[in-house]
């Protein structure tokens, strides 16, 4: 067999070994061995040859020359017993065609492969190629495994030495022993009401031929249920009983009585092949005294192996609860954009939902408001009524929840119940986020789910936070962005119940003003403003924009720019914020809106309250600025000291440098401070200090008070007005082109008080 080839490999090794180093080389091991099939037997069982041990070549050839020969022994507590195998013909994996007279030598058929089978002792099976192997293909050898057991336990393993072939070594699973004829498993547990179908029962041999002859299945249900017998005596395709393995096509009856089921079969087959199973669904009623909680089965009877099972959970109502698409609702509103997408409680498993129970409540959020239900429908055993809208009815919108109440028109139904519906919700302005929705009651367990999501119903943002003095006026602030969530959320028309009111308002922190109107431009969308109605209220704290038109194509943009602000002393140190308000953004503020009007819903008020309204003016709170040091000239400046000579003055003892000195002119005998430095210890800002190079004058602005001094003039003009001095305003290359000033006039002109200290040649000044 394939001598040419078993040749050339062998010359080439010869001649590789001389090269090498005087060492024989090792055979490679050269297949793949596999079990077809682990068996699941008693301790004591037999296996029968209907498993095979493959052997696979892979690339090296089996000799059937050299009759290479490799050992496959069994494990403790097993023997080989060829005592039942039988001789046949044809080409099936395994077959024996010759068996000496003892059964102790055999030669067994894989394909067109015959090899030989000698067993040495019980435990030692030898096995030699001897013709039909081809060199073109990878053939296979299979040896069907009889093995008698004898007190075998747990997982069995049988051994391959290779001794002196090409087949590689190793240990292989062929059967693994259970203790008892059978086992029990159960798929997922159900919830059941009065009645239904618990998970479904798969009882198994254990091993093969563990379970034949006459048998008596018995389940027994706890004393407070009982077998619904209609549905377990069902035969045919309905049935709730059915066989799989060698037990298929088997005859059986079921009879019994309240808590107890007999399956009697008439004679289970013996298996050979194929473990038998059995599976049963089991269909249950509750008796009247039934507790909340697990219902087992207890299966016993003839041969099969005692066990407990659960099968059901009676209480723990189920439902299946989702919602068509979560659709973005948006806060603040009345109108289209409210509503929920389809809404489906169902039952889980018939007769969940039990009339005698309490009404099934739906809740919401509390910054959610109910106003409406519609798309009622309800299918299967029950009568469900829909929730009335109005004054004093079942949805006033006043509360975040509603209630269900069901009827079941049957306890006994197999069809399963099912409520879907829409939901109209008023979303407190300022609120975003998923809008979970709780239900419970009517026979169910608290379950929740996400029905829709909460969005605002626009943005503000700014291009670049301001820096904000607190205590300035008229000072620039950021351009503001407007922009809306969706197209036609800023409203004309508003349903709040005040008419053709519809404003979006910009409300600025307690303390901050709106110094003039800023300009105001729609920069996408088509919606419109009413751009000569634009106005300052609310003390000039915010500023009201009318919507002239609803954008109907995309989404509104509005750009709020040339904005000054005045802030007061009051406003803390930190965060400036504004808010985005308005009866154009917000429908649902009590103190705006006539509550829910929106088809005639809730028009009634027999009291103060406004249907689905909330205390909530606002939308979206945003940042504006940030606040820095404290505004010049509105501020206390204390302990100031200039010292003739120095180029460097001090503020509340720190020390600050400044490039010219102050000096005495010997001429006007007057001392004389750098103007822009003598205003910055005042906390006036540099860029209040401005310097015009044509008419060589200097101009100061502190707060409402400007000044101005100009090179070589004998006087100082504070607000327009004239003020003599009696030295001149220096300027020029002896000052290092520094504006001069005599200080006792620029300190009187900002509202400083100075003292000259002659002894220490200091200037002191407070403000």
């Amino acid at each position: 067999m394939k001598t040419n080839k078993m040749l050339k490999v062998l010359t080439t090794s010869a001649l590789l070994a001389s090269l090498a180093a005087p060492f024989a080389a090792p055979v490679s091991a050269n297949s793949t061995n596999t079990i077809d099939r682990e068996i699941s037997t008693t301790s004591n069982g037999t296996l029968d040859g209907s498993s095979l041990l493959y052997v696979n070549e892979d690339d090296t050839q089996f000799n059937a020359v050299t009759q290479d020969t490799f050992r496959v022994s069994l494990p403790t507590g097993a023997k080989w017993d060829f005592s039942k195998a039988e001789t046949g013909s044809g080409d099936k994996d395994g077959t024996i065609i010759y068996m000496n007279s003892d059964k102790t030598e055999m030669h067994i058929k894989t394909g067109n492969a015959i090899v030989k089978a000698v067993v040495r002792n019980e435990k030692d099976l030898e096995v030699t190629p001897l013709e039909g192997f081809k060199s073109d293909v990878k053939d296979k050898i299979a040896i069907p495994l009889y093995v008698k057991l004898e007190g075998a336990d747990g997982e069995l393993k049988l051994r391959i030495d290779r001794m002196d072939s090409t087949v590689n070594s190793g240990e292989y699973i062929f059967a693994r022993v259970s203790s008892g004829a059978t086992k029990t498993a159960v798929d997922e547990i159900k919830s059941i009401g009065k009645s239904g179908a618990g998970a479904r029962i798969r009882i198994e041999e254990n091993a093969l031929g563990a379970l034949y002859g006459k048998q008596d299945l018995k389940l027994k249900l706890p004393s407070n249920f009982k077998w619904d017998f209609t549905e377990m005596q069902k035969t045919g395709s309905g049935s709730p009983i059915s066989l799989g393995g060698e037990f298929a096509g088997a005859d059986f009856t079921v009879r019994g009585s309240e808590n107890e089921l007999i399956v009697e079969f008439k004679n289970l087959p013996k298996t050979t092949k194929t473990r038998g199973y059995i599976y049963v669904t089991p269909h249950i009623k509750a008796n009247s005294d039934a507790a909340k909680g697990t219902v087992n089965v207890n299966i016993s009877g003839g041969d099969f192996s005692d066990a407990d099972v659960q099968v059901a959970k009676y209480g723990d109502y189920a439902a299946n609860l989702k919602v068509e698409k979560v659709e973005e609702l948006v806060a603040g509103k009345f109108d289209e954009y409210t509503r929920t997408a389809k809404i489906t409680i169902q039952e889980d498993v018939p007769n969940t939902f039990l009339g005698n129970r309490d009404d099934l409540e739906v809740r919401f959020p509390s910054w959610v408001k109910v106003v409406d239900v519609s798309d009622w429908s309800v299918s299967g055993p029950i009568t469900a009524k829909k929730p009335e809208t109005g004054n004093n009815k079942d949805i006033d919108g006043k509360d975040d929840k509603f209630g269900i109440s069901i009827k079941r028109d049957s306890n006994t139904s197999s069809t399963t119940a099912k409520i879907e519906f829409k939901v109209r919700l008023s979303v407190e302005a300022n609120k975003t986020g998923d809008i979970e929705a709780t239900v419970k009651g009517g026979g169910l367990n608290e379950q929740k789910l996400v029905v829709a999501k909460a969005i605002a119903p626009g943005a503000a943002t700014v291009e670049k936070a301001a820096k904000l003095k607190i205590g300035a006026q008229d000072q620039e602030g950021p351009v503001i962005f407007v922009t809306e969530a969706k197209k036609g959320v800023f409203e004309k028309n508003t349903e709040s119940g005040k008419g053709n009111n519809g404003e979006i308002v910009v409300k600025l922190a307690d303390g901050v003003k709106f110094s003039k109107v800023p300009k105001v431009e729609v920069v996408e969308g088509d919606g419109t403003i009413d751009s000569s109605n634009i106005r300052r209220i609310n003390n000039d704290n915010q500023l009201a924009i009318p919507v002239k038109g609803e954008s109907t194509s995309k989404p509104m943009k509005l750009k709020i720019s040339d904005v000054r602000l005045t802030l007061d002393r009051n406003v803390p140190e930190g965060k400036v914020e504004a808010k985005l308000g308005g009866s154009a953004v917000v429908e649902n503020y009590n103190l705006e809106s006539d509550g829910w009007i929106g088809s005639g819903k809730n028009t009634e008020t027999k009291d103060s309250y406004k249907p689905g309204t909330f205390n909530t003016a606002n939308a979206v709170t945003f940042t504006i600025g940030d606040t820095v040091t404290p505004a010049p000239g509105e501020t206390t400046a204390q302990n100031i000291v200039f010292k003739i000579g120095q180029k460097s003055y001090t503020v509340n003892g720190e020390t600050r440098d400044i490039d010219v000195a102050p000096y005495v002119h010997p001429v006007y005998n007057r001392t004389y401070v750098p103007l822009s430095h003598f205003a910055a210890s005042l906390n006036i800002a540099p860029d209040k200090v401005v310097w015009n190079e044509a008419s060589k004058t200097a101009t100061v602005f502190s707060g409402s008070t400007v000044i101005t001094a100009t090179a070589g003039k004998k006087e100082i003009v504070v607000n327009g007005s004239p003020i003599p001095t009696d030295a001149p305003i220096m300027y020029g290359q002896h000052t290092g082109y520094r504006v001069l000033v005599p200080y006792t006039h620029l300190a009187v002109a900002l509202g400083a008080k100075v003292e000259w200290k002659a002894d220490t040649q200091e200037i002191l000044v407070n403000k």
